[in-house]
């Protein structure tokens, strides 16, 4: 309790302090206009200014790159705070200046609260900035109020506050606030650092880390270091100016640092667990780190560091950092993940695609917006980035929207596929080749504009096509089938002299061709048709080799039930797990149909009579029928019992044979004693459902004919070999020369499910003596394979 006290009060006390800074932020930006000039010394000439911030007020009033700032306030230059802490004339009433050595002008800055911000700064400075912060923020509410418990959600969470609030305080820092400075010195530098002190508790689930405690440690310090000598230069003046230059490059120098070294970190992950389970996580977040973080490390902290003009605002390459919250609180959310190999090959194709366009459209822009004062190089990286990226996403978003939005605006661009999954539900219900070739033949019509479709036989050893006439496309179709037919293939389409044509199977030397003629239209089949029947001509031609396997399967076995001596026992198997695949749909539909409406009658019937007053002679009645109802539900469940019993495979089977006799105990006049060894081997359902069979089969031949008192039922397990005896002291019978006594009581039947499994049994009975049945079958371990491949697991008993 305590400890969920006191993180609920550092929560709130964090809350606060968030909120407080967010408020100050923003009353600081909307207070004064940006100037947004950068100044500087150049060999005691005096103070020049070196570049204009887009969307600030110095840009606006006419202020140039190269223009000498001669006084600020009406003092002398070398006198203003900003200029000679900050290079920067922020809070600038008024300035003199000095053009190309001979005007000398004065601008006059606005200072209100509002009335005077350019729409381009609110843009850059406020309202990118302030949504970006209510991202983090509201991904952030929603994994502490769905994850507080979580330690990598608390990480993430910081993690997340520290972007939002750093971006947020670009603006302030900007205007040369020292909280908004405060917050991108001391913030900015350790989020990297806070992620991979998340990624070291996320990956504690997986038994694994991303960086060294002691490492994180060391990097931690020397932030801290940096971040402490920034916070004594801005709230003091203990550091000089040349002293807060090393620091600037330090502080650039930690960013780009920290970012690198994540990115070194993952990288080596990647390769490690390229092969393992944790591959497609590591190339997640590599993936999502270097598209968050490079922008803002190459275009605008690698600028800085060596001392050039950013390449473009950080304001814009600051939103690519929207990646991290999806990707890292879809990570911390949810329990699977999205196919990135899949995206990523997607991107590396549009990325290919768009590099050129991009190059040639940012050299024009950049010859078109050639400025007297140079920066070529700087404009045309900016605007290639700017192009590159835009026409990347947007290749992408396109194959989005395609997928999403065309189908419904273009409907007749995609009858194609509403074609082929019509013809793959038509193609599953057919059952022999002529139905085949008229669900093609059926389609083809519905689709083509076609005069002709026809189905050949072209027979490769007799050389010749049939059916064949004497007309003169005929003719010339069959010469060009003929004397290509050695390269035919399944699945092919072939271009005839007037048509197309689809091979769409083969049996032995002959393939079945289907001739399509010219479409009535007099045009050409264009591409999307040709994709269409090459896709049809393949399911075609699977569908067809089915069929003809299937045909000469059932040839087989009609072959092998013909035969004089007793069919295989792979044969006798199939038919086995035919019937029980029978026994079990026919309990279904008694269960889901017959069944059901019994008991929807008998509970119609049981609120008539509750609810409506009844005579006595006319309740009896009613009464009655009631009974009469429940009996014939018993009943209905018992024959859905006996055809298919539940959870046959889950019970075992001395579980099963035990489960038999308590059911037929109860409405038989003999006793059955049943003695039992624990089976180490675990059956498969099929060897299961044999050993209930013959137990159901004796015991309902034991009821009918054997007039026995007392039954005897043995089953173990000896030397692999499943072992089962069935003793009665019933009348017996007479062995020997009793075929037709043995199909009358179902003893064939239990001789042939033994056979199927490869077992043997024997029938030791005489007049008077009851019978005695002995089994002894191999063990069938579950999903081991027997004859002809069949597995023991058989997908036919379901």
């Amino acid at each position: 309790m305590k400890s969920t006290a006191m993180k609920r009060l550092s929560a709130f006390l964090f809350l606060i302090f968030f909120v407080t800074i967010t408020i100050y932020l923003t009353a600081v930006i909307i207070r004064v206009p940006s100037i947004g000039a950068y100044v500087l010394p150049q060999d005691n000439a005096g103070f020049f200014v070196v570049s204009l911030a887009p969307g600030g007020q110095a840009k606006m009033n006419g202020l140039q790159i190269g223009d000498r700032v001669l006084e600020i306030n009406g003092k002398q230059a070398n006198e203003f705070p900003n200029l000679l802490k900050y290079d920067s004339l922020e809070d600038a009433d008024n300035v003199l200046i000095e053009r190309r050595g001979s005007s000398i002008i004065s601008i006059t800055f606005a200072k209100a609260w509002s009335g005077e911000h350019t729409t381009l700064e609110l843009l850059l400075q406020l309202y990118i900035p302030g949504i970006s912060l209510f991202v983090f923020c509201a991904f952030s509410a929603f994994l502490y109020v769905k994850r507080n418990h979580d330690p990598a959600a608390i990480m993430l969470i910081l993690f997340f506050s520290s972007i939002g609030i750093s971006y947020y305080s670009s603006s302030a820092s900007i205007l040369r606030d020292p909280v908004g400075l405060s917050i991108i010195y001391v913030v900015l530098p350790t989020i990297p650092l806070l992620y991979m002190s998340f990624m070291n508790i996320y990956l504690r689930r997986f038994d694994a880390s991303l960086i060294d405690k002691r490492w994180l440690v060391v990097l931690f310090g020397i932030v801290g270091a940096v971040s402490a000598s920034s916070l004594i230069y801005i709230w003091t003046d203990l550091l000089s100016n040349e002293t807060f230059n090393y620091i600037k490059n330090a502080y650039s120098a930690i960013v780009l640092i920290g970012n690198l070294v994540c990115v070194y970190k993952l990288v080596l992950k990647y390769m490690k667990h390229r092969f393992t389970k944790l591959h497609s996580l590591f190339t997640i977040t590599l993936t999502a780190h270097l598209v968050a973080f490079t922008p803002f490390a190459a275009l605008n902290l690698l600028p800085q560091l060596f001392g050039n003009d950013q390449v473009l605002p950080p304001a814009f390459t600051a939103l690519f950092l929207f990646v991290l919250p999806i990707v890292y609180f879809y990570l911390s959310t949810s329990n699977q993940l999205f196919d990135i190999d899949f995206i990523l090959t997607r991107f590396k194709y549009y990325t290919a695609l768009s590099l050129l366009p991009a190059l040639l459209l940012a050299a024009v822009v950049t010859l078109a917006a050639q400025a007297p004062d140079g920066g070529a190089w700087s404009k045309f990286i900016g605007s290639f980035v700017i192009v590159y990226v835009g026409m990347t996403l947007f290749l992408y978003a396109k194959e989005q929207i395609d997928q999403r939005f065309r189908p419904r605006l273009f409907k007749a661009m995609y009858s194609y596929q509403d074609s082929l999954d019509r013809f793959s539900r038509n193609v599953a219900k057919v059952m022999k080749q002529g139905d085949l070739e008229s669900v093609l033949k059926n389609e083809i019509n519905q689709l083509l504009p076609v005069g002709r479709i026809t189905f050949l036989i072209v027979d490769q050893s007799e050389h010749a096509v049939f059916p064949m006439s004497d007309e003169h496309e005929e003719m010339v179709t069959a010469d060009f089938l003929l004397g290509t037919v050695n390269a035919f293939k399944l699945g092919d389409l072939i271009d005839l002299p007037f048509g197309l044509g689809l091979v769409i199977g083969k049996q032995r030397s002959r393939y079945h061709v289907l001739w399509i003629g010219m479409k009535t239209n007099h045009t050409k089949f264009n591409s999307d048709e040709i994709r269409w029947l090459k896709t049809m001509a393949n399911y075609s031609s699977i569908v067809f080799e089915n069929l003809y396997l299937i045909e000469g399967l059932i040839e087989d076995l009609q072959s092998e039930v013909r035969k004089e001596h007793a069919p295989s026992p792979w044969v006798l198997r199939m038919l086995f797990l035919l019937s029980e695949n029978e026994r079990r749909k026919l309990a279904a539909d008694l269960h889901d149909s017959a069944l059901q409406d019994q008991l929807l009658w008998y509970r119609r019937l049981e609120s008539i009579m509750m609810d409506h007053p009844l005579s006595e002679k006319l309740g009896n009645e009613l009464e009655a029928i009631k009974e009469g109802l429940l009996d014939v539900i018993h009943q209905i469940r018992e024959t859905c019992n006996e055809l298919r019993p539940p959870l046959l495979k889950e019970m075992g089977v001395v579980e099963a044979v035990e489960s038999i006799i308590e059911h037929t105990q109860m409405r038989v006049n003999f006793e059955v004693k049943f003695r039992s060894k624990p089976i180490q081997h675990e059956l498969n359902e099929e060897q299961i459902t044999a050993i209930y069979r013959i137990v159901q089969e004796l015991l309902r031949n034991a009821d009918k004919h054997a007039d026995a008192k007392v039954i005897t039922l043995e089953l173990e397990l000896r030397k692999d070999m499943l072992y089962f005896r069935y003793q009665d002291d019933g009348i017996g019978m007479d062995v020997e020369g009793m075929a037709e006594s043995f199909e009358h009581m179902g003893l064939s039947g239990i001789k042939e499910r033994v056979a199927s499994l490869d077992g043997e049994i024997s029938f030791v009975s005489e007049r008077g003596r009851g019978l005695e049945v002995t089994i002894l079958m191999p063990v069938m371990i579950e999903g081991a394979r027997t004859e002809r491949g069949i597995t023991g697991d058989s997908y036919l008993i379901s």
